[in-house]
């Protein structure tokens, strides 16, 4: 019989080990050790403990509202929580099988038998019978198949809970980014507005000494042109915002043609984010939880695979009663019992066995890389805001200084234009110097802010699975 499975004569030591101890096949799972550095390249000062509701560092209440609708409606998060259900549901049946199964059967049947036959050459044409029965089957879990098969679904339903956090830290920083490029594009309005004002007042300033006679049609040509190019980015802006604000719909659960948010000038509390230290990384990141709960339950599977080579012995029983006549069914004459073990075992598979083990192996091999990867990734994702909060802070500062710079000089040239020293094209460039700067310091403070949400969201957005 060994010829036809050579997969099964390397596998008699551990048969033998199995049958004289109930070993549970497969390796015994152990969380891969992880190189941590023991500081980030860049640290930040922490002005507050990390929390789970970052969002309010902000100080903003609206923004705090939003992310309260999307928790409790946001249907991204509802997916989740359903495949959490299933999963857990799932671990269930696995459990179930560890416990013996109790089915009962009844049963009323008329029949006929050929009288062309030896059956129906005796009794009656026609008979009656009737039965109920309870029927009891029970595996005997010799080699772990069952255990390691809870083992893998208690992995996968531990990986949904962690799937819920990682889902629900993606859509609030996307909520919070959203948010914050929103309300930067309405500070950026108000500058653009300012900017129309200001350009409007030089068409008129153009107008009139075009019309004195003190300057050519030159200068009013020009002045027009600024203030339509303005109008125009306002106009433009006013689309993007549309956009966000459609998505930030879309993420709160609400229908985007019965939401909108005011428009209004933004300043912003940007808070310092504690980076802490790159050991707390590992229970601060869901995704880091999900591909070490996934590797648990690849590794589990290896012994459900394992298991497959040998015998599956299972105990079997069923008791009842049967009877042709209803008034001799509860006699003791009537009853039927039937117990035994049943035994299925591979001879001959073709190498199927052989092969589903390897693939299992390689999707444990799988698992285990894609957890390193995930791991190195996070403390990428955390090196990469830090340095983005960090060059951004230096760069807003340059931005106000050059803000600063270019009010001066459109200050000065329009004195020198009413003086006769410069022509308008000088005010003009140094018009457009100006609302170029203060655009750029604006969408610099904007990037700051989503910067420090990518850095929270890379920190794990106040996740530790050592509260679960």
């Amino acid at each position: 019989m060994l010829r036809f499975l050579p997969g099964l004569r390397s596998k008699l030591p551990l048969l033998a080990l199995a049958l004289s101890s109930c070993a549970t096949l497969g390796p015994e799972y152990q969380t891969p050790e992880v190189s941590v550095p023991a500081n980030y390249k860049e640290q930040t000062a922490a002005t507050y403990g990390f929390r789970s509701d970052w969002w309010t560092t902000f100080q903003d209440p609206e923004l705090t509202r939003l992310q309260r609708r999307l928790l409790a409606d946001n249907l991204g998060l509802s997916i989740a929580i359903a495949r959490r259900d299933q999963a857990f549901a799932a671990l269930g049946i696995s459990r179930a099988n560890q416990f013996p199964s109790v089915t009962a059967e009844g049963s009323i049947i008329r029949s006929r038998a050929s009288r062309n036959t030896p059956a129906g050459s005796f009794g009656s044409e026609y008979e009656t019978l009737y039965q109920v029965t309870a029927n009891v089957g029970y595996e005997l879990d010799l080699w772990g198949r069952v255990r390691r098969l809870v083992e893998a679904s208690r992995a996968e339903a531990e990986g949904a809970l962690a799937t819920i956090e990682d889902v629900r830290v993606a859509l609030q920083t996307q909520l919070a980014r959203n948010y914050f490029a929103l309300r930067f594009i309405d500070a950026e309005a108000v500058v653009l507005r300012e900017g129309v004002k200001t350009r409007e007042e030089s068409l008129d300033l153009a107008q009139s000494r075009f019309d004195a006679g003190f300057s050519s049609a030159l200068d009013t040509a020009r002045a027009q042109a600024e203030l339509s190019e303005a109008k125009a980015e306002l106009l433009a802006l006013k689309g993007q915002r549309a956009q966000l604000e459609n998505s930030i719909a879309v993420l709160v659960g609400a229908n985007s043609s019965q939401f909108s948010l005011a428009q209004r000038d933004y300043r912003g509390r940007l808070p310092i984010v504690p980076s802490g230290l790159p050991a707390g990384l590992l229970s601060r990141r869901p995704d880091i939880a999900v591909a070490e709960r996934q590797l648990a339950a690849e590794t589990a599977r290896i012994g459900v695979a394992e298991a497959e080579f040998f015998p599956r012995i299972s105990l079997t029983g069923g008791a009842g009663r049967a009877s042709i006549n209803t008034s001799s069914f509860l006699d003791a004459s009537s009853r039927v019992l039937s117990i035994g073990p049943s035994v299925s075992a591979p001879i001959f598979t073709g190498g199927r066995l052989e092969a589903n083990l390897e693939g299992q192996r390689a999707r444990q091999r799988e698992a285990l890389s894609r957890f390193q990867q995930t791991v190195l990734q996070a403390f990428a994702d955390v090196e990469s805001a830090l340095a983005s909060v960090s060059a951004l802070r230096e760069e807003t500062a340059e931005r106000k200084r050059t803000v600063s710079a270019a009010e001066t000089s459109f200050d000065l040239a329009k004195v020198r234009y009413d003086e006769g020293t410069d022509d308008y094209l000088t005010v003009i460039d140094a018009q457009r110097a100006l609302l170029q700067a203060q655009r750029a310091e604006v969408r610099t403070r904007a990037q700051q802010f989503s910067a420090a949400v990518q850095l929270i969201q890379a920190l794990g957005g106040g996740y530790s699975k050592r509260s679960k």
